[in-house]
């Protein structure tokens, strides 16, 4: 159904779907979807749509379902996990072939799992691996099937809490099996394993929920291998560094022998930041993702000859060609010489590809909009790729990327129908350059309501990414998402100002102890620069951002930019940059205030840029919505109501929002819908916007 204008009950209530992942013949794909209802409830699905008419079928409908994927043998044969009552955790199977179908029960495992990975072997069985906790035995932890008898945890380490939880007292490990095919079906073939077992690894987990955790580790004939921190480090600035490690196995069906090889890296960095480890089709090789602790150095492929010393820089060592963008995630091609990869390109999110070869250099394959996912097409070499992108008006498009040719990808599925179905349009959204607080040129998208009339004048929304090493990317989101700002009457601007990723290492680096200095010129450049479009209206206007962005909202407000905006919108900001340091979960030692990140070894870095400061606080004269919920551990709320309490005492119209069950992210829909509905009323009253 076709709707008039794109509200937040619109982008709340639109279907949110997952990657498209093609079975082994490129015939069928397999999605989920979330749909939620305004004051109802919100329906999970797993679908599976066929590629050739972009039909689809409901395959399961269950909230407690995950990681769904295909089984691996050759049949339509779809695997998942299901929660189960008292922590204990169902492994299904689907038949795809046959809509609708009941599930078959393959076993249940007495402990909460995730992060669910397989792989055909070649005797006929399928390998398997899943994450959960381990107690000190080594066995799988289940916290559920007995409680404490009180809540008491001690830490004796820096890192008690992560992301929106405290830290378990459990390690998470990798445990595996094999399932065998019997006349009823697959089953477990036998006890479960745990990879790790009397070492001090922990294995990978994403506390970024929905980010997926599997990214960290992956299994293939011979092993597994996975990310870790480095055991073993006392040093609380040093938490976070972490390596590559192989385990090998002997077999998928027996306790392993083999303890976790480290894979080391031909670099002068002592220390970095793994991630991503992916075995090539036939297990001969493992690549990964590497860089410097700092965030603000790029990260790298590398790729490992297992039995080799060290792994070697992809682009430094192979290859031999420099490349100025930053990879995020790769996959191996079927044929196993040659990369997919993702990367930030100029405010997009483009795919490429490399071949693993001396002078190869990387080759643009999509560079519309932002890639999600990428997956072979069928098993042969023809480089066939089913992609999962979205762009600023269309929430989700599957389509066929053909690697070895140069013609226009094939759409299999639109699900917004290039915006349409939302109300939106391609036309609403430009780019525009200006001239940044130094010597170079900043990017920046503009989105404009649908019914833009350049006659008139709209009040001007400017939205400030977080990170800082972040971008406005041409994609898809449900918590910022600049069009539904538009579709209020307003002419939105998303500046990918210093420290914004795709635009090359040295621009992004150059926001390193520089937080409130060219960053905060670059914005105010940019109203200058707005000032010459005779449609946005620049004394009309409104400023919000998040993170990164709320740092900027606060540091805006002591400064002069600060006396441009009729309202600010600050969510989860940084106020006193000096404590911050000790509240968040985590911190390293990159120099990001020109030295340590605690006050009293760099007081004077730390004060430089922050917006606490007693000289800055009394201009705080801007109207502010402040919003910062309980469970966000990584910019502690204390930061927000410090920031709330300052307007109050000075008599600035302000408004404080909290989510008590949110962290960084507010992700309940319910609550996505009163985040927005606060913000718009917030805003719209000061620009006089009757939405």
């Amino acid at each position: 159904m076709l709707v008039e204008k794109f509200t937040p009950e619109v982008l709340i209530s639109a279907p949110r779907r997952g990657p498209a992942i093609p079975n082994h013949d490129g015939t069928l794909a397999l999605y989920t979807v979330s749909t939620h209802t305004i004051g109802g409830d919100t329906l999970k699905e797993i679908r599976v749509m066929n590629i050739a008419t972009g039909e689809s079928s409901q395959l399961f409908d269950d909230e407690k379902a995950q990681d769904a994927t295909w089984l691996g043998d050759g049949t339509n044969t779809v695997i998942l996990l299901k929660k189960g009552g008292e922590g204990f955790t169902w492994l299904l199977t689907i038949d795809a072939d046959k809509t609708p179908s009941s599930p078959l029960i393959v076993g249940h495992i007495q402990a909460p799992v995730r992060n669910l990975k397989v792989k055909a072997l070649k005797d006929g069985t399928v390998a398997f691996a899943v994450v959960g906790l381990a107690n000190a035995d080594g066995e799988l932890f289940n916290g559920e099937v007995k409680k404490p008898a009180h809540t008491g945890r001690v830490y004796d380490v820096y890192r008690a809490r992560e992301w929106d939880a405290y830290r378990n007292l459990q390690k998470y490990s990798i445990f595996y099996s094999t399932l065998s095919k019997k006349e009823e079906g697959w089953k477990i073939a036998g006890s479960l394993h745990n990879a790790l077992a009397n070492t001090e690894l922990e294995a990978p987990i994403s506390m970024y929920e929905p980010v997926d955790a599997r990214d960290n580790y992956d299994i293939s004939e011979v092993g597994i291998t996975l990310a870790a921190e480095e055991p073993g480090i006392t040093d609380p600035l040093l938490v976070g560094i972490s390596d590559v490690y192989y385990v090998r196995l002997n077999s998928f069906t027996t306790a392993g022998v083999h303890r976790p090889v480290r894979i080391g890296v031909q670099s002068t960095e002592l220390d970095g930041f793994s991630s991503h480890p992916r075995f090539s089709p036939d297990g001969s090789l493992i690549a990964f993702l590497r860089g410097p602790r700092s965030a603000y150095e790029q990260s790298q492929i590398f790729v490992h000859q297992i039995g080799s010393p060290s792994a070697v820089d992809l682009f430094d060592m192979v290859t031999g060609q420099k490349w100025p963008l930053t990879p995020s995630t790769f996959e191996f091609a079927p044929n196993g010489h040659t990369l997919y990869i993702t990367a930030d390109d100029t405010g997009r999110h483009a795919l490429f590809k490399v071949d693993i070869l001396p002078s190869a250099y990387p080759k643009t394959l999509l560079r519309d909009g932002s890639v999600t996912s990428y997956y072979p097409l069928g098993q042969d070499n023809n480089e066939r790729l089913l992609v999962t992108s979205s762009s600023m008006v269309e929430s989700s498009i599957y389509q066929i990327v053909d690697a070895d040719a140069d013609h226009e990808p094939i759409v299999v599925s639109s699900a917004a129908k290039n915006g349409s179905k939302l109300g939106l349009s391609r036309k609403q959204v430009t780019e525009i350059y200006f001239e940044g607080g130094g010597d170079y040129c900043v990017h920046a998208w503009v989105i404009r309501p649908r019914n833009f009339d350049e006659g008139k004048k709209y009040p001007l929304a400017l939205l400030v990414h977080g990170g800082p090493m972040g971008s406005w990317n041409d994609g898809w989101s449900t918590r910022w998402n600049p069009a539904v700002w538009a579709e209020q009457g307003y002419v939105v601007v998303t500046p990918n100002i210093t420290g914004s990723t795709g635009y090359g290492t040295e621009f992004a680096d150059a926001v390193r102890d520089n937080w409130g200095g060219r960053p905060y010129d670059d914005l105010v450049n940019c109203m200058e620069h707005l000032k010459q479009i005779p449609y946005i209206d620049t004394d009309n206007a409104i400023a919000a951002g998040g993170s990164y962005g709320g740092y900027m909202m606060n540091w805006i407000q002591g400064n002069p930019l600060g006396r441009r905006f009729k309202a600010m919108v600050c969510h989860d900001g940084i106020f006193h940059v000096p404590t911050f340091m000790l509240q968040t979960d985590y911190v390293d030692d990159s120099n990001e205030f020109g030295g340590p990140p605690v006050l009293w070894k760099n007081l004077e870095g730390l004060e430089r840029y922050n917006p606490a400061r007693p000289d800055l606080l009394p201009n705080w004269k801007t109207p502010m919505l402040v919003i910062h919920s309980d469970k966000d551990y990584r910019c502690p709320i204390t930061d927000g109501l410090a920031a709330f309490h300052t307007l109050q005492l000075l008599g600035t119209p302000s408004r404080f929002l909290t989510f008590p069950d949110e962290n960084h992210w507010v992700l309940n829909e319910e609550n996505s819908l009163e985040w927005h509905r606060q913000v718009f009323g917030w805003i719209n009253k000061y620009t006089g916007i009757d939405s």
